[in-house]
């Protein structure tokens, strides 16, 4: 009998039996939060192209703007991306939605610094007075539904549903 109590065969196999579910665990705990964090970055990519897409494009309809964004998203499921482009509105001073036509025209104005007020765009260019031009801005967010494999990153990131809204948006300058 005291020969079996003394007998550690097998005993380094039951600590790694005891252990192995522990590291599995966290090993996709940590696989599931590099796949959040990298469908973070691809979405916040996906809104500055879309932002990009519609400063050099202001012409464009909601639904280029929307496929451009989608085009930089291509690692995750497009069709799931929500793509929402905004301009802001100096009148009114809020953002409004993309209208199909693309931005409204502007009234292109410089500051003139002489005179310390706005004045129309003169047809030979910007006086030197004033370098600087008025535009508009442009913002394009993105979100995407993300859903966690493991329970560690489903309760990490959304509070134990498992699954998260990811949303990300870019805001640029239209100069025409």
């Amino acid at each position: 009998m005291r020969r079996i109590a003394r007998d550690d065969r097998g005993t380094s196999t039951m600590e790694f039996a005891l252990i192995l579910p522990v590291l599995v665990l966290l090993l996709v705990g940590i696989v599931d939060i590099a796949r959040a964090l990298n469908a973070y970055i691809v979405v916040g990519s996906a809104s500055q192209e879309g932002a990009r897409y519609a400063i050099v494009n202001p012409t464009a309809a909601p639904s280029a703007i929307a496929s451009a964004a989608r085009t930089r998203a291509e690692p995750l499921n497009t069709a799931s991306l929500a793509i929402t482009a905004e301009y802001y509105d100096n009148a009114a001073a809020t953002f409004r939605p993309w209208p199909s036509a693309g931005i409204p025209a502007i009234t292109a104005e410089y500051y003139d610094n002489a005179a310390a007020t706005f004045r129309p765009w003169p047809s030979a260019g910007i006086p030197a007075s004033s370098p600087n031009t008025t535009g508009v801005l442009v913002r394009i967010s993105a979100s995407y539904p993300w859903s966690a494999v493991s329970a560690v990153a489903g309760t990490f990131f959304s509070g134990g549903s498992g699954s998260a809204t990811l949303t990300t948006s870019s805001l640029m300058e239209a100069r025409r």
